[in-house]
């Protein structure tokens, strides 16, 4: 795997307008390098066996390829519709992830966050790269007292973001997501069950007060009867099933 400053991609696409496309997208990227646009399969298999690359922009219809190159670390399938069970099935053979159309920004920047989080954690980068990292994702730290955020990995089409904690007012289940409410009325959804999301945050931070509910406790400015106060005026109700493990959290 590469750790020079330019990250080597490859695109294989015949597409003239998908490969315009999304060469200007990722000419934001001042840690990626384009090496290389293969129109066949016969020239991406002569590229990829004799160069090392990082990243491997496959468009779907070129799939069989894959059984005759060495594999670049991060395979990202180029698709033009989402079909659940094909994905499912590319994602087995070995794909990073799946860039669908109309091939957004946002959703670019979801999937090179990842990889870019990945390459930082585990590869010695220079330093502007290392940087880089850190603005698109999030910094490891094995310390909970000592973290400040979680980066949430977006699926589908649903982008990739930072949730800082002290941020956060309280987090809802709504429906099958979760919305968190952030300071000045921001709100942000995820797709996941309250449980599994509530994991993701400090267990001393974050407490949940009913089956619905999860309250930053440092946002908690009183508990009247069994309402649990927060700040700007909203409160919701404790059941009896949390009310133990919400009253040690209190500030004595």
């Amino acid at each position: 795997m590469s750790s020079n400053k330019n990250l080597e991609v490859v695109i294989l696409s015949r597409d003239e307008s998908k490969v315009t496309k999304l060469k200007g997208l990722l000419s934001k990227y001042y840690s990626l390098n384009v090496a290389f646009v293969c129109r066949n399969s016969a020239e991406a298999i002569e590229y990829l066996n004799n160069h090392r690359s990082t990243i491997f922009f496959l468009d779907l219809a070129f799939s069989e390829v894959l059984h005759d190159i060495k594999k670049p670390p991060f395979i990202v399938g180029l698709c033009d519709t989402v079909n659940t069970k094909r994905v499912k099935l590319f994602l087995k053979m070995g794909f990073f992830e799946v860039f669908y159309s109309p091939y957004t920004e946002s959703e670019l920047n979801s999937i090179m966050g990842k990889i870019l989080n990945i390459l930082g954690t585990y590869n010695k980068l220079d330093q502007k790269l290392l940087q880089r990292v850190e603005e698109e994702s999030v910094a490891y730290n094995s310390d909970e007292q000592n973290l400040k955020s979680v980066f949430i990995m977006g699926t589908r089409n649903e982008e990739s973001v930072r949730v800082v904690f002290d941020d956060v007012l309280y987090m809802k289940k709504v429906g099958n997501q979760v919305c968190v409410y952030c300071e000045n009325n921001v709100k942000k959804y995820f797709r996941s069950n309250l449980k599994m999301f509530q994991a993701k945050f400090p267990r001393a931070q974050f407490q949940k007060i009913n089956r619905s509910v999860v309250v930053n406790m440092d946002k908690v400015t009183g508990l009247i009867k069994n309402r649990v106060m927060i700040k700007g005026d909203i409160y919701f109700i404790l059941s009896r099933t949390f009310k133990k493990s919400f009253k040690e959290k209190l500030p004595k």
